[in-house]
């Protein structure tokens, strides 16, 4: 198959192609846990604690997570094609690297929800709760909206701490 064609003649030397495909599934997903650790134990606390509103600070951490969301999706896409290639390359596929890829595909389904669900809706009520109390103050929806952003941040803060688990599980077995 395509395996003999990469592994070099040489069987003292490394498998230059295997080394590379490890490193950028292993990279990926420490990227993907340590920004996730980042933005949990650094930026959040730190906005929160020294941004002068509760406002400001949520923006400054909104716009962390869109910019992580973008290192999420490359992460995603460097994790499926890492993990095809070694599976169909060098066979690498046992339980143990099972549950690595089950991990890996919890991960990407909860992230991609989180962007495409869970984070447009909070953006949509973030904008609302923004607006100019004029706007604001007659609107009888207002005390549902808060409720609704609070849930959605729940569910977002479940997803971080769900793929920050899956993360750890994933690296363990890679």
């Amino acid at each position: 198959m395509g395996c003999a064609l990469i592994a070099a003649s040489d069987s003292a030397m490394p498998n230059l192609t295997f080394l590379g495909l490890h490193f950028f599934h292993t990279l990926a997903l420490a990227l993907w846990v340590g920004g996730i650790v980042a933005i949990g134990i650094l930026v959040a606390p730190v906005a929160f604690s020294e941004a002068p509103s509760r406002v400001i600070a949520g923006r400054i951490v909104g716009r962390s997570l869109l910019r992580f969301d973008r290192v999420v999706m490359f992460c995603i896409v460097a994790l499926i094609l890492t993990s095809v290639l070694l599976v169909r390359w060098y066979g690498r596929w046992s339980p143990w690297y099972a549950i690595e890829y089950a991990c890996i595909a919890l991960m990407t389904g909860s992230a991609l929800v989180s962007m495409f669900v869970i984070t447009p809706r909070m953006q949509r009520l973030r904008l609302q709760r923004e607006r100019p109390p004029s706007e604001t103050s007659e609107d009888p929806g207002a005390d549902s909206a808060e409720d609704e952003f609070r849930r959605l941040h729940r569910l977002s803060v479940v997803s971080m701490q769900f793929n920050l688990a899956c993360g750890t599980i994933a690296i363990l077995f890679s």
